[in-house]
Parts: structure tokens; sequence; C-alpha cells
């Protein structure tokens, strides 16, 4: 619910921005790149784009909007640059960390891109090629901005996964090296799977890591499974994310209770109690918290019905789906959406030094 509010609150408010006076910035006659300041950060947009956007600035915020859009009576808004200094501010909807700002002030921000949820162009057309040019560059707008006293923003701090979590992965090596047993995991908060997966010699090479961006927040999450070219490579045991800039456990698996990642910024959870009942939960990771929230849930069980025995839910109450028996088509035209796991090439813990 939060995330479904966040995404509205965050609609409503393009719109709403969208409506007010907008202050257009230019480039000066002398085709300097405009530079365009608030309260706490400036940034500069490179001179090809001289009069072709508007912009409205806020205190901690900097938005764009495509004049031409606007001339058509559109909204135009194309993206905005924000700055904040606590994740729980900025956490859902569609926006996007791309990397932190420290002022002289010590005072840390992390500098987000946010994203129009509804067209801003008219609908039943394609992105008009303006609207679309400035859209690309960004990345590489985002990437210009400085504190006002020219502090650089840092493009991918705590926001790829490579030194985020290096105290986790340590875990999980010393787990290795060290044979814990099933009972010692799982009160370390891990999958019991690498007692098996890490049998025999060089067991460092048998389980491996990978960052994957699975609520596609900007910010990669750590995942653990199994190196191999079997069908379990894509396998997640283990998912940590990041709360408040600190790595977090989110959930753990096994084998007959996998977890994978979905095209789409999604989570599957595949489980099996046998021949007769098997299902897969379908979850999206909350930003900036551990909280999987319920999307969809197929499962197919000849006990609740041996006849039709497949179940669809569209939502879900306390821990328990609310299912529907639905016929076998219906079934599988939704399931097949979810199919396609994302491939996560796991590098092995032996190469961590």
């Amino acid at each position: 619910m939060r995330r479904f509010l966040s995404i509205l609150f965050l609609a409503v408010f393009a719109l709403t921005a969208c409506s007010t006076n907008v202050n257009e910035k230019k480039a000066s006659d002398e085709n300097v790149e405009p530079v365009l300041s608030n309260g706490i950060f400036k940034v500069v947009v490179p001179d090809r784009f001289d009069g072709l956007f508007n912009t409205e600035v806020k205190d901690n915020a900097i938005d764009f909007y495509d004049k031409e859009c606007i001339s058509e009576g559109n909204p135009g808004w194309i993206f905005g640059l924000y700055v904040y200094q606590n994740p729980s501010e900025w956490a859902g909807g569609p926006i996007e960390k791309v990397g932190e700002l420290t002022l002289q002030d010590g005072k840390l921000y992390d500098v987000v891109i946010a994203y129009p949820t509804e067209t801003q162009f008219g609908v039943d057309r394609e992105m008009p090629e303006k609207y679309k040019n400035f859209y690309d560059a960004r990345y590489d707008i985002a990437s210009n901005v400085t504190g006002l006293k020219d502090e650089k923003v840092l493009i991918g701090a705590g926001a790829k996964g490579e030194g985020l979590y290096d105290e986790i992965l340590k875990r999980h090596l010393t787990a290795l090296k060290e044979n814990w047993d099933a009972n010692k995991y799982e009160s370390e908060n891990m999958s019991p799977m690498y007692v098996a997966m890490a049998m025999g010699d060089n067991k460092e090479d048998k389980v491996g890591y990978a960052y994957c961006d699975l609520n596609l927040d900007g910010i990669e999450e750590l995942l653990i499974g199994e190196v191999t070219d079997s069908e379990w490579k894509n396998v997640i045991y283990d998912i940590y994310t990041m709360v408040d800039r600190k790595p977090m456990h989110v959930v753990s698996g096994w084998d007959r209770n996998r977890y994978y990642a979905v095209e789409g910024g999604l989570i599957a959870n595949e489980y099996s109690n046998g021949a007769s009942e098997s299902g897969v939960h379908i979850y999206a990771l909350t930003t900036n918290e551990t909280e999987l929230m319920p999307q969809i849930a197929f499962k197919y069980d000849q006990y609740a019905n041996e006849e039709n025995p497949w179940f669809i839910a569209y939502s879900n109450t306390g821990d328990e789906w609310n299912y529907e028996n639905v016929e076998e088509s219906r079934y599988s035209e939704l399931e097949k959406r979810f199919e396609k796991h994302l491939e996560l090439n796991y590098k092995s813990f032996s190469t961590i030094e």
C-alpha cells in the first residue's frame, strides 16, 4: 500500500507541478552552458538544449519541462533532479538514486532522478524527439551536479553494489572457510543450502555473489547463489538490500523454496510440496525496506481440486494468499509473464581478497 500511495503521490505531484508557473532558463548570448541552482546544489545543462526547456526550481529540486510539449497544451515534465538527506524521504515511486553529494559542512545527500508516471506529451503518440533527447541526457546532466561551493557529486556512490556489502561478503566467506553447519547458517540469517553446495574441496568456487537492482530504485541488491551451469544457476538463496544506507538481510531460500530475479523489477519465489502441489509467488521489494510486497501468486494444487488444480491469487491477507480457482488457459496465460528469470552470472567467493 505504501508503494502504491508513493506512486500515486508522485503522479499527482507531477501534474500539479506542471500546472504552476514555470521559470524558463536559457543559455546566455555567449552560448555559455546554463547553470541552474537552488538552496543546496547547482547543475550545468549542456548548451545544445538552450531554449528547449523550462525549469521549476525548489529548495531541494530542479524539474525540467519540454517547451514544445507545453506549447501544445501538455504537461511536458521530463524528469526532476532531487537531493535528500534521508533515504526514507524519497523511497517509493518511480525514483532512481544515481549518486551522493557531500557538502563541506559534512551533510550527505542522495542525488535522485524522479520520473513522471503518466504521459507528458499526449496520448497515442511516440515520445517527441526533443523530449527524448533531453530525457536520454538525464544521467549526463545528473553528473554535472555540484554543491554551491563546487562540491562534486559522486555518481554511483551508495548505489552500486561494489563496496556496499563488503562486511556481508566477508561473513559469507568466513562461513565457507569454517565449514558452518546448517544450524549455524540459519542462526546467522543465511540459507542452509551452502552446506550442500560447498561440499568437498574448493568450496569458495562453488558459491557466488552478484549485484542486481531488483526494485529499480537505482540501488543494487546483493544476491548469493550457486556458481553452476545447471538449472540452478540463477537461483537466489540470500538477498540483501540497503536500508538507510546500511546493508540488511531480506530473505533466504532453499532447494524447495527458491528465489529468482524477474524482468520488470520483480522477485519470484518458486516452491514445491511434491508432485501434487507447487507454485510461485511474485513480489516487489520495497525501497529502503526489507519488505517483500505481494503482487500475484500461482498455485497448482491437486489436493484442493484434483480435476481443476489451477489457482491464482491477486491479493494477500497477512501471510495467506487469497486464491481463486481458474481454468488452465487463464493460469498459463498469466504465469508465462513471469517465467523469464534474469541471468545473474555469479562471481565466486574465491575472487574475494
